[in-house]
């Protein structure tokens, strides 16, 4: 168990966010949010501003928070251009590393990545060179390039659980509809997957012990179906498991470029999504997830009262 100590959490006004302020403030630390200027920190956390997209406030919120601990969640999920992704999760982290750099005592950062960085493959080691095949993933490899051995990464698979706005509402919308689509041709497709509060647990877990310089694969353990995951979110809602449809690329690419704008079908997503596996092999971070995906959708998609 730590000792309380003095956290500055970037993203948490996101979903993971969210519950990674829930999970230090519950653990007795001091809560310190990075945000943007006119947003507000969940819970019981404090607010500075600063902007990884300017670097406006990022100097003067690292040294009024004064942290023992950095865990860097801010970071764009979807986008039109390459160069927005590339703005905030490789040159916003270059500058918030630049930032804590010049502190007297710099804390220890750890970097949320993403299984993206990595690239696709069945049970990709955190060893095997990166491979990202998408805008997003090349930008998260660029984030963590900026951090180096200056601190700790964590790439996560797919996060789902309760708040969660883009995995579960696009599966749930597909079971509803009976549908469960899938981009390319036949065969199995598999996915690592990891329920938020796990996904907490990992980064606090780097925070107390992760090595700099080091890379960490972290999931729920388990090589994951679709047709599974499609049938296990029906099970949690109590339907009937959807039936899989294959989508043409030409016709996911065209959905993409017409509907794509502001949401997460964008072409970038489509070109993950045209590679089969997407899956993590146990790593070196001693961490082991608690919530199976049976549990974990059952609370996710319980009615709330």
């Amino acid at each position: 168990m730590q000792p309380p100590m003095r956290y500055l959490v970037t993203g948490a006004t996101g979903f993971i966010g969210r519950h990674l302020v829930r999970h230090l403030t519950e653990g007795g630390h001091d809560v310190t949010a990075l945000v943007r200027e006119g947003r507000h920190a969940p819970g019981a956390a404090r607010s500075l501003p600063g902007d990884l997209a300017t670097g406006t406030g990022l100097l003067t919120a690292v040294q009024e928070a004064a942290p023992d601990r950095v865990i860097h969640l801010a970071g764009l999920t979807k986008a039109a251009h390459a160069h927005a992704y590339d703005e905030i999760n490789e040159h916003g982290t270059r500058m918030l590393c630049s930032a804590l750099a010049a502190l007297p005592r710099p804390p220890r950062l750890v970097l949320c990545s993403s299984l993206a960085a990595s690239g696709p493959g069945r049970l990709r080691h955190e060893d095997d060179p990166p491979a990202p095949v998408s805008a997003y993933g090349r930008s998260k490899l660029g984030g963590e390039r900026a951090v180096g051995d200056r601190g700790t990464v964590v790439r996560p698979p797919i996060v789902y659980g309760p708040g969660d706005r883009e995995f579960l509402p696009r599966l749930v919308a597909s079971v509803r509809a009976g549908l469960l689509p899938v981009v390319g041709g036949p065969g199995p497709r598999r996915y690592s997957l990891i329920h938020v509060d796990d996904l907490c647990r990992a980064l606090l877990t780097a925070a107390e012990c992760g090595a700099d310089g080091a890379v960490h694969h972290v999931s729920d353990g388990t090589e994951h179906l679709w047709d599974d995951i499609g049938a296990a979110v029906a099970t949690a809602l109590g339907r009937r498991p959807p039936r899989v449809v294959r989508v043409p690329v030409w016709a996911a690419r065209g959905a993409a470029r017409v509907f794509g704008r502001g949401t997460t079908l964008t072409p970038d997503k489509v070109t993950e999504a045209l590679h089969p596996d997407w899956t993590a092999a146990p790593g070196r971070l001693p961490f082991t997830a608690q919530i199976t995906l049976a549990d974990g959708l059952r609370s996710a998609l319980a009615p709330r009262s």
